[in-house]
């Protein structure tokens, strides 16, 4: 038997090499199996996502046999069934012309006649099901009176021995015990002790049973950021991001099923105009390069040629910098996530850019009256000269003098070349 994929959603090279000696092709090298079966997942996928908005454009409930066939765009039906016998033609002569038709056979009427009828066909029959709406249980009759609406977290506890599963809100089902504890797991996650929240965050990087609460720990620091980002609560902000910093360390649960929530989520707090209420006073400059680099783990981390979220991250980023009319607190968020994600990154959007970026920088920051925005310029500053001067040095060996930096940056040339000529000198803040 061929053993399963490490990987749910991927194909094995045991799997590839069994498929090619069934139609007679053998001795197949490890790299080429990698090769075939990652080109077949990524076929598989394409036309199933094809097939899926065909089914979305026509209005319908259910992904037919017709939908995959648009999706596949051949013109004979492979995945329909279609007759076994060759459509037969005869010739016939009519003043002259050779015209061709289909061959119907003759069928003999008293043959049909003779036989049997067929049996009739059962009726439609409706079986009683249950039936949820956002993942709460309806009160009709069908269905078995709710003592309450309350989560069952506030249930009493029950003996390990008979462990009960409850309906909740939750897309899956958890035991009581497991409830307990996700219910004092989050509580100490945001607690105002210190010692005790560290202890609780620090256990989500090596804790292995976490995989049963993992959706609701999800759910939790999403809504989590949300609700911080609503209320301008930085502090709440930064438990949520440690909590799933920790998470990301964590070698024993697999984040991929949540990266659609968590994704926006943190570029949510990179790029979000105001996520504290004293941006002068608090550092929420801190917070925004945390969160690129939780964004920049994410990616490294999960990125595969099937589902290409390093690119798709880039190329949104890429696009909110080419926004006018974006805040430079914004900018400074975009650019954070953008040189965190690595040296090409930063080589191949950033550079090109930086001469651009800065001019426009400057030039709102001189038709604004906020001193926010003067603040995010240097930020802005700092941070570009900190990432791309070792970027600079690498790439760019041609720029040798202060003319040639400030030719191909701009105004921030000068500071350019003096952190590539001086690494550790500091770039001072100007006034």
């Amino acid at each position: 038997m061929v053993e399963h994929a490490e990987n749910d959603n991927e194909l094995s090279s045991e799997s590839i090499k069994a498929i090619a000696e069934s139609v007679g092709v053998k001795d197949l090298n490890a790299e080429c199996t990698s090769y075939l079966a990652t080109q077949a997942l990524l076929q598989a996928r394409t036309l199933l996502r094809d097939a899926l908005k065909y089914k979305l454009m026509t209005r319908s409930l259910d992904l037919t046999t017709d939908h995959m066939e648009r999706a596949n765009k051949r013109p004979v039906p492979i995945y329909a069934s279609t007759s076994q016998k060759p459509r037969r033609y005869c010739m016939a002569t009519s003043r002259g012309r050779e015209i061709y038709g289909a061959l119907d056979e003759e069928i003999d009427l008293d043959t049909i006649l003779s036989e049997p009828p067929p049996k009739i066909p059962q009726d439609v029959q409706v079986k009683v099901h249950w039936l949820t709406i956002e993942g709460s249980t309806p009160t009709i009759p069908d269905n078995p009176p709710m003592e309450d609406d309350k989560l069952v977290i506030d249930a009493p506890l029950v003996s390990i021995d008979n462990v009960e599963t409850v309906n909740s809100v939750a897309p899956h089902e958890i035991s009581r015990e497991q409830q307990l504890y996700f219910k004092e797991l989050t509580t100490k996650c945001i607690s105002t002790d210190k010692v005790v929240r560290d202890e609780a965050v620090h256990s989500l990087s090596t804790d292995p049973g976490l995989a049963a609460v993992l959706p609701r720990l999800t759910v939790f620091i999403i809504e989590g950021i949300r609700v911080g980002l609503g209320d301008c609560k930085m502090y709440y902000i930064q438990y949520m991001l440690e909590m799933l910093d920790n998470l990301l360390q964590n070698k024993a649960i697999r984040l991929e099923k949540f990266l659609h929530d968590i994704i926006p989520s943190v570029i949510s707090c990179m790029v979000c105009t105001q996520i504290c209420g004293r941006p002068l006073e608090q550092d929420h400059w801190l917070v925004r390069g945390f969160a690129a680099r939780i964004l920049a783990g994410l990616v490294k981390s999960h990125n595969l040629g099937t589902n290409q979220i390093q690119s798709r991250v880039i190329k949104m980023l890429h696009h909110a910098l080419e926004k006018q009319n974006s805040s430079l607190v914004s900018t400074f968020g975009v650019l954070a996530g953008l040189c965190d994600l690595g040296s090409l990154t930063i080589s191949t959007i950033v550079l090109p850019e930086i001469r651009n970026i800065y001019r426009r920088v400057e030039l709102k920051c001189a038709t604004s009256q906020d001193p926010i925005d003067r603040h995010a310029k240097e930020r802005i500053r700092e941070l570009l000269v900190r990432k791309c001067a070792h970027v600079v040095q690498e790439h760019l060996p041609e720029l040798l003098s202060v003319d040639d930096y400030e030719q191909k940056f701009g105004d921030i040339g000068r500071e350019m070349f003096y952190k590539v000529m001086r690494p550790g000198s500091h770039i001072p803040m100007m006034k």
